[in-house]
């Protein structure tokens, strides 16, 4: 009888350690797992990614073709001809404009008169700060 006393007791510290045991391999085998779900929605975030940017890619050629030909000599000529209806100009004559004129010109600015209402005479900020200045 004390020989299965004995034998009971020993068994039961197998178990306990077989209960860890078991307990450390699920939990690690649940870590596992969480990374390669993880890494499977990383690898879908990384794909989907590069395909906007492979579509961005073939809308900027497709843009830059359009622009290549919307400036095209070619072009800018029949647009001009046809829809503005301009012509060559035969008498082509130049204008030589002396820098001192240019200077003059400068020098004469008229300031814009600004229009002032009677909110802003209240408040003192408007005048001092402002876009236009």
């Amino acid at each position: 009888m004390r020989y299965t006393e004995f034998r009971h007791e020993i068994e039961r510290p197998r178990s306990s350690l077989f209960v860890v045991c078991f307990l450390s391999v699920f939990i690690c085998a649940a870590a596992l797992g969480t990374l390669r779900l993880y890494g499977l929605y990383l690898e879908h975030r990384i794909s989907e990614t590069a395909s906007r940017i492979e579509v961005s890619r073939e809308c900027n050629l497709e843009m830059s073709k359009k622009y290549s030909e919307l400036l095209s000599p070619a072009r800018i000529y029949s647009y001009a001809r046809k829809e503005l209806g301009m012509i060559n100009a035969e008498n082509i004559k130049t204008v030589k404009v002396n820098n001192s004129d240019i200077m003059l010109a400068k020098a004469v600015v008229y300031p814009l008169e600004e229009k002032t209402g009677f909110l802003d005479y209240l408040n003192p900020f408007v005048r001092k700060a402002h876009a236009k200045n």
